[in-house]
């Protein structure tokens, strides 16, 4: 179990969802989790782990499901990994449930098929400026916005059903605090986006921050994934 005695000035726990069934890619997940899938010679986990170890992080904890037996041999030269496999699907929310025992009091909460590659410093420094139990990273500059905020704060969120005065997306990297994953955390199969976000509206920070984020989830972002990281090495 994670110790939760970190000075002020660390950087928080990570946790990484890496669970999903990837069912976009096709015949690409059904032999190898989402998150191993290589992109530019390397999975897409050790790109994430790159990242986070540029910005100070020491200690992940990743989130799996299926095919999760392929993580056992999985490391990172610089990054303490603990992996814990759900019994079942469980959803992103019954996922961090399960989870519950292993989290620290904050983490910064990732999405294993995403590379976001933000400055933790500002999103710490904006998730600490009030009393929040939670501070999402949102983008004005996505081709959709699935979110409304105002006053710095989200008010309205929901993937599934676009409306014509959300003004911002949900950019995929946030800071929770244990707190809230003890208020809503329940045994079985849920989502935490469908349960905490409408629950949590008006109280979730926004932290504004425009950089390109590039989700793998189907064959055309992955290629476009691919590109980035090869102009991104030359």
């Amino acid at each position: 179990m994670p110790s939760n005695d970190k000075s002020v000035g660390d950087m928080p726990q990570i946790v990484i969802l890496a669970g999903g069934l990837g069912t976009r890619l096709g015949d690409l997940t059904k032999q190898i989790p989402k998150s191993l899938i290589q992109v530019d010679n390397k999975p897409i986990l050790s790109h994430i782990l790159d990242w986070i170890d540029e910005q100070g992080c020491d200690r992940a904890l990743i989130l799996t499901g299926h095919l999760g037996e392929q993580f056992d041999n999985f490391s990172h030269h610089s990054i303490s990994l603990t992996f814990l496999r759900e019994p079942e699907p469980l959803g992103t929310g019954g996922a961090l449930w399960n989870a519950v025992d292993y989290l620290e009091d904050n983490f910064i909460m990732l999405w294993g098929d995403d590379l976001h590659p933000i400055d933790y410093q500002k999103l710490l420094e904006t998730h600490q400026s009030g009393n929040n139990l939670m501070t999402m990273t949102v983008t004005k500059s996505h081709i959709e916005n699935n979110l409304r905020y105002e006053n710095g704060f989200v008010i309205h969120y929901n993937k599934d059903t676009l409306q014509s005065n959300n003004n911002g997306y949900e950019a995929g990297t946030s800071i929770i605090s244990k707190e809230l994953v003890m208020q809503h955390g329940k045994a079985g199969k849920w989502s935490w986006e469908k349960t905490v976000y409408p629950a949590m509206a008006g109280k979730i920070r926004a932290h504004i921050d425009d950089t390109k984020f590039w989700d793998m989830g189907t064959p055309e972002r992955l290629e476009n994934l691919a590109q980035f990281l090869k102009q991104r090495r030359t």
